[in-house]
């Protein structure tokens, strides 16, 4: 049962990591801020989807953290267009390895649990690496695109954090879906507000990527991770999703190819390195 497990955390890898390629092919025709709409409503959509093949009934949440959550996930989801916009697919998957680090400090400061002091090292390699990796000279990387690229992961590291106080008394399709449509209706009202025309909303022929990348990172790809620690630790599972940012790589290269330097290949090390030890620790 453990190598099912271990397959199904892979392919999960292998599934999400294609959005950020298919995303970036996306935003070669179309504004990041629609693109954040489509890919939250198309998310959302086969979330209700999937809860039809569940046959689960889509229940009212009387719950004002469930709308807080929405609120965090759309702010995020923008940040994580522009960031990828600004960055390019594959410093934009290894600024994203920072998830682990901020879930850890949101934990200490508002869960209060506790973090090993072993832990502090690899942070710091993490941090480190990073500096390597988005100063390699690359005209794609810009102080911007790496400040909305943190944000988008805080964010992240947050929704999720809320969603952890919501998970024991909802169902999470149920919450996956509320966080999806809250997203829809704020990015959509914002365009709405701010562009005053619905001609904005026409994606054309940049569809199709956001439909792929919402199909594999905010449907098929959670679900196969779900399936995975069923079989096998929640620790595992997270190594392998480690390898999330050389996936990326390599999905990515061809099509954004970016400027292979010493300092990016040891920066990208430190970082994968580092979330591995993090994951190890928290064991």
């Amino acid at each position: 049962m453990k190598v099912k497990g271990v397959l199904l955390s892979v392919a999960s890898v292998l599934v999400m990591s294609l959005s950020p390629l298919t995303n970036m092919f996306s935003l070669s025709s179309i504004d990041p801020m629609v693109a954040s709409f489509y890919s939250s409503l198309f998310s959302a959509l086969f979330c209700l989807l999937f809860l039809g093949v569940r046959k689960k009934r889509l229940a009212f949440v009387n719950d004002k953290r469930i709308y807080l959550l929405g609120v965090t996930n759309s702010i995020g989801v923008v940040c994580q267009y522009f960031s990828l916009f600004m960055l390019g697919p594959i410093a934009f998957g290894l600024i994203g390895r920072f998830y682990i680090i901020f879930s850890l400090a949101l934990a200490v400061f508002i869960l209060r649990e506790k973090i090993k002091s072993s832990s502090y090292f690899p942070i710091v390699i993490c941090i480190l690496g990073s500096f390597l990796v988005v100063n390699t000279g690359s005209s794609n990387n810009n102080m911007m695109g790496i400040m909305l690229g943190l944000l988008y992961t805080f964010l992240f590291a947050l929704t999720n954090l809320l969603a952890k106080k919501l998970v024991d008394r909802v169902d999470s399709s149920i919450i996956l879906f509320y966080n999806q449509i809250i997203s829809t209706l704020l990015i959509g009202a914002f365009i709405w507000i701010a562009r005053g025309d619905y001609k904005v909303f026409f994606a054309g022929e940049s569809l199709l990527f956001i439909v792929i990348a919402a199909f594999c990172s905010g449907f098929l790809g959670i679900i196969l991770f779900y399936e995975s620690i069923k079989y096998i630790k929640f620790s595992v599972a997270n190594l392998i999703r480690s390898l999330n940012p050389v996936i990326v790589f390599l999905y990515s290269y061809p099509f954004f190819p970016i400027e292979i330097t010493a300092k990016f290949i040891a920066g990208s090390v430190m970082i994968v390195v580092s979330v591995i030890w993090l994951n190890l620790k928290q064991e």
